[in-house]
Parts: structure tokens; C-alpha cells; sequence
């Protein structure tokens, strides 16, 4: 047919002729396919990560294109999705495999920024629900240095900070080698601007993670600053707004375990509001943050010496004589009508509080 020219009818009955029976009535059945639910992907996933399909695209990484390396990391980033299959996508060497390539990146063009990012937001992803105690030490101090460069990173979206907040959040939980590398990785200025952000979602993940930093030794000395421990005790008391109040009560539990090291506590009471702060608390209506702020004042009154003196002079210990003294037997607790998941958390504060008296009265 050299140098003839056909129409786009006679082409298409060309490519008819060429069809087998079975292809023809498959062309011809009218059926649409339709979008897939959550539960067929799920399903669909679940099948591919167990034929090792995972593994299969991760072999496609070697020497891969951008567009081929785009199109994998996006395959891994949608099964990881699921959070069913994230523990055997990390057990299948995925986790290892995406610490090595975005390590392998030095100097990245935006193409390959783009996947970077992508590689970073995945292993968040696989670490949100993973229990950290499962993880190599390979695993699990590799991932660190990425998820902080992927909170820190400008064109990170929200969702991708704050999976990467979850996920070091996790980690830190692990104990006090994941804690270092958090602050050695210059964590506490990332998460610190995290805490900022004008999301309440991500603003409440950053502030979860610093709690789970305390214990560390250069985090105890940034609260040991009058103005970083004000900053705490003001997210603290900013709970009346619903979107803050997870953040709120975050605060309030960093705070309270933060003061278990009398250098911090020492620095709490140097706060100028500091008992407009605590009473703003213990008048929150809200249980969680009451606990948290009694076991504050416990801490305070074990310390002893000018701690001890500055809860009572503050009127600390009489609040918590009062309220024993009102609720101590569950007489008054129609009073307060609590709901019943609250009840738990009420008795707890009830018991704190006790401490504190028996504490005092030493």
C-alpha cells in the first residue's frame, strides 16, 4: 500500500479482519466498566502484595527512567494505602529499598524532586501504623532523616507533612535512640515550625511528636527556656476552639511530663501567668486536660522545696483538697455529668489529685 492513502473507516476494517472471534465479542459488548470501590482496591491490593508484586516493581527501580521511577513509586505510595499490607510491603524489603534510593539522590532535578518527595510520603506512609518495635535499627534510624526533610519540605502538601509527623511520632516512641536521631537531624526546629502550621491536623502531629521527644536531654533544655515553656503552657490553655483542642491536650501532657525534671519544673513557675495558666486549665470542663495538669502539680509538690511552695501559694493544693473533697465518694458526680467513656479519665483525675494532697501533707 506504499503511497496510498486509506480512510479511518477502511483502517478500522482492517484492524477487524485482523481480530480474532473472541476479541470481536469482546469489542462489541457494550458493558462499561465502572469505578472500582474502596473495598474491590483494597481487595485488588491485598492480591497484588501477596504475588509479590511489590518486589516486582521495586526491581523496576534499577536504572529505571524518570517517568518509569514516577509511575513505581506511585504504584507503592496507592498499596500503601492499605494499611493491611503495610507490614508485608515492609517485610518484602520495600521500606529498605525506598531509604536507598532516596539516599541515592544527591542532587535531584525538579523531576526527580518530585519523586523524592514521593519516596519520603510513602515511607510515611508505611511507618504510620507499623509498630516501630518490628523495625531493623537500619530501618528505622534511615527513615528518620527523610520524614523530617519531607516535613521541612516547601512543596510538601499538607496531608504528606502530617503522615510524616505520624510516622516520627511513632518512631519516637521506640525509645531513646530514635529520640537522638530525631534532635540530631535538627528535628526540634522542624517540628517546632510544624507546630505553626495554619493546618490543625498538622499542628496537632507536630505537637504529639515533641511530647514523645521528652526525656531527651536537649529538648528538656529548650523548656527550660521561660518563653519556650510559656509557648507550651499557652497551646495548653488554647483548648476552647475545637479544631485546637487535640493540640491543647497534647501541650498539656508534654507539660506534665516534662516537669518530672526539676530543672523544667524550676522554670514553670517562673512563668509571669503561670497561675493564670494552670487555673485556666483546671477550669477547662475538659477531664484530659484536668489530669494532665494535676499530674503537673503533683510533680511540683514531690519536688518539694520552692515547687511545693509556689503550688500552695498559687492556690494549687487548695484546689485539689476541694475537689477530693467533693468527689471523692461520687456523690456530686450527677453534678458535673460526665459521659460514660468520661468516667474512667474522671476517677483518674480524682486519684491524682489525692496524690497531690497526700503529697502535700508531708
Amino acid at each position: 500500500f506504499e503511497g496510498k492513502e486509506i480512510t479511518m473507516e477502511q483502517f478500522d476494517e482492517i484492524q477487524k479482519m485482523q481480530k480474532t472471534e473472541e476479541q470481536k465479542e469482546v469489542d462489541d459488548d457494550p458493558f462499561e466498566l465502572k469505578e472500582d470501590s474502596d473495598e474491590q482496591c483494597a481487595e485488588r491490593i491485598v492480591k497484588m502484595t501477596k504475588a509479590n508484586v511489590t518486589r516486582a516493581l521495586i526491581q523496576l527501580t534499577n536504572g529505571a527512567s524518570d517517568h518509569t521511577l514516577e509511575q513505581v513509586i506511585l504504584g507503592l505510595n496507592r498499596m500503601a494505602q492499605e494499611q493491611s499490607v503495610r507490614g508485608t510491603m515492609i517485610q518484602q524489603g520495600i521500606l529498605t529499598a525506598l531509604i536507598r534510593l532516596e539516599k541515592e539522590e544527591k542532587n535531584p532535578t525538579d523531576v526527580r524532586k518530585k519523586i523524592v518527595r514521593n519516596i519520603r510520603h510513602c515511607m510515611a506512609k508505611l511507618l504510620v501504623t507499623t509498630n516501630p518495635s518490628l523495625l531493623t535499627s537500619a530501618q528505622s534510624m534511615g527513615a528518620i532523616k527523610p520524614l523530617i526533610q519531607l516535613v521541612r519540605q516547601v512543596d510538601a502538601t499538607d496531608l504528606q507533612r502530617f503522615e510524616a509527623l505520624l510516622s516520627l511520632t511513632n518512631l519516637a516512641s521506640m525509645g531513646d535512640n530514635t529520640k537522638n536521631k530525631i534532635v540530631t537531624e535538627k528535628g526540634l526546629s522542624t517540628l517546632k515550625y510544624a507546630m505553626f502550621s495554619d493546618n490543625p491536623l498538622v499542628k496537632k502531629a507536630a505537637t504529639e511528636c515533641m511530647c514523645n521527644l521528652v526525656g531527651n536531654e536537649q529538648f528538656s533544655k529548650m523548656l527550660q527556656d521561660v518563653d519556650e515553656l510559656r509557648l507550651w503552657m499557652a497551646l495548653a490553655s488554647d483548648f476552647e476552639d475545637e479544631e485546637n483542642y487535640e493540640c491543647a491536650r497534647a501541650a498539656a501532657g508534654c507539660v506534665a511530663m516534662a516537669t518530672g525534671d526539676p530543672a523544667v519544673a524550676r522554670t514553670l513557675i517562673k512563668i509571669p501567668n503561670f497561675k493564670e495558666r494552670m487555673d485556666t486549665c483546671l477550669e477547662s470542663g475538659s477531664f484530659e486536660i484536668i489530669h494532665r495538669t494535676l499530674v503537673t502539680i503533683l510533680n511540683l509538690v514531690e519536688l518539694g522545696e520552692e515547687l511545693k511552695e509556689a503550688a500552695e501559694s498559687n492556690g494549687l493544693i487548695a484546689f485539689c483538697r476541694a475537689y477530693v473533697d467533693s468527689y471523692h465518694d461520687g456523690s456530686k458526680i450527677e453534678e458535673l455529668n460526665p459521659e460514660r467513656d468520661q468516667l474512667q479519665i474522671f476517677n483518674a483525675t480524682i486519684e491524682v489529685a489525692k496524690q497531690v494532697v497526700r503529697a502535700a501533707d508531708k
